[in-house]
């Protein structure tokens, strides 16, 4: 709540946030380089966005701590044999795949193999035999956290002007596969290791963090229908306050234009952008993971919920508190990503157009940003069975 008052009171410079109220007394010209690109007409009114590339502080990189865990693989309900055959069919040589496959470095637990390859046999790992492993580890949500889904047209955002040495990309681009449009990379911990300098390894960790956000706002001039606007961005407790916000705007003279935020409940409007610095103490409990799920199901609750919320809470919510709606979806409903199967790999909440609030992650180098559908389609169509898409469908809360 405090950061939702300070933001409200003082706002923020355009280059990082935009102020929530600006007057809007430029020519064409200049508002439309300064509002951005406009989203599709809808009930949402005239929405602007701007994009820009966030990436976690330094201060938030746990660099020592993702090198010490090492590369840790676990194919869940799975043999040797079975993973030596996949290994095979990516012609894979033999005596790589008996020195990956053999104890100390895989072990069966149970009915699970679990393998730690050591740094030199991650970055010694074949194309194709790399692409086969990769694949096959993504399906299990184990290991999902370990993978970055890079699409290609961010590489230049990510990496232009980080001052990371050219070996460390070659190093960089040898540690992934190729996906479509994305390069995937895993095995951070053993490039990691393999990194002579250590502030090389905090440059190049930021680098990976960084992802492609907007800023949002509302146009607001004596045209626009501010009843209409309030009962679209007017929910639950906060709907009065919605209505004196927009009803105010709507009389300035020459229209102007509102950060997005403004009209948000507490936890989006404190948390975009932000990445969750203060973390549960482990003493005081279970930790709660602030992930994409998490998010969804919190986003109109004040105070959020702090118990934790795993894939099978979050299914069962969905199935008791929502329902799906086949009409066009509207701010608040949830955008649910999922396998063929019915498997959810991502969940965010939906704001305008094409326009989401999400958590890409549960970890505390990943903010609250805004995000496009389109992106977190390409960004998780990895985890899709080969030769089948991810299914979109969208939930909306049985409680007005």
């Amino acid at each position: 709540m405090l950061r939702r008052v300070l933001l409200l009171l003082a706002g923020i410079t355009i280059g990082v946030i935009a102020a929530h109220f600006i007057p809007y007394k430029k020519h064409n010209a200049e508002l439309a380089a300064e509002l951005g690109s406009r989203l599709k007409s809808g009930p949402w009114g005239e929405v602007y966005v701007v994009p820009f590339v966030i990436a976690a502080p330094d201060e938030l990189l746990p660099v020592r701590a993702i090198e010490s865990g090492g590369t840790h693989w676990v194919f869940k309900n799975c043999t040797v044999s079975e993973i030596s055959r996949l290994l095979e069919s990516a012609d894979m040589p033999a005596d790589q795949r008996d020195a990956l496959l053999a104890p100390p470095v895989a072990q069966v637990k149970g009915i699970d193999l679990e393998v730690t390859p050591t740094p030199a046999m991650a970055a010694a790992l074949p194309d194709k035999a790399r692409a086969a492993l990769y694949r096959k580890l993504a399906s299990f949500k184990e290991n999902r956290s370990a993978f970055f889904f890079i699409h290609k047209d961010t590489l230049a955002d990510r990496f232009d002007d980080s001052g990371i040495a050219k070996d460390t990309l070659a190093m960089f681009r040898k540690f992934c596969c190729e996906h479509g449009d994305y390069l995937v990379f895993g095995g951070l911990p053993s490039m990691l290791a393999l990194l002579p300098d250590s502030a090389e390894k905090v440059r190049f960790v930021k680098a990976l963090t960084r992802q492609r956000t907007m800023l949002v706002r509302l146009r607001i001039t004596k045209d626009s229908d501010a009843k209409k606007l309030a009962e679209y961005w007017g929910k639950g407790v906060w709907a009065p306050n919605i209505r004196a916000i927009l009803d105010g705007l709507e009389h300035v003279q020459g229209g102007t234009f509102t950060s997005i935020l403004a009209l948000l409940p507490p936890l989006p409007a404190s948390e975009a952008y932000f990445y969750p610095v203060v973390q549960d103490n482990p003493l005081n409990g279970p930790v709660t993971v602030h992930d994409c799920h998490w998010t969804s199901l919190n986003f109109f609750r004040d105070p959020t919920d702090t118990k934790p919320v795993d894939a099978a809470t979050f299914t069962k919510e969905i199935a008791t508190g929502y329902f799906p709606i086949s009409g066009d979806p509207r701010y608040g409903d949830l955008v649910i990503v999922s396998t063929p199967n019915g498997e959810v790999v991502h969940s965010a909440v939906f704001i305008a157009d094409e326009i989401v609030f999400t958590k890409n992650g549960a970890t505390a180098i990943y903010p609250w940003m805004f995000a496009t559908v389109a992106d977190l389609l390409k960004q998780y169509s990895f985890l899709a069975p080969e030769g089948q898409q991810l299914v979109l469908r969208y939930f909306r809360n049985k409680s007005p």
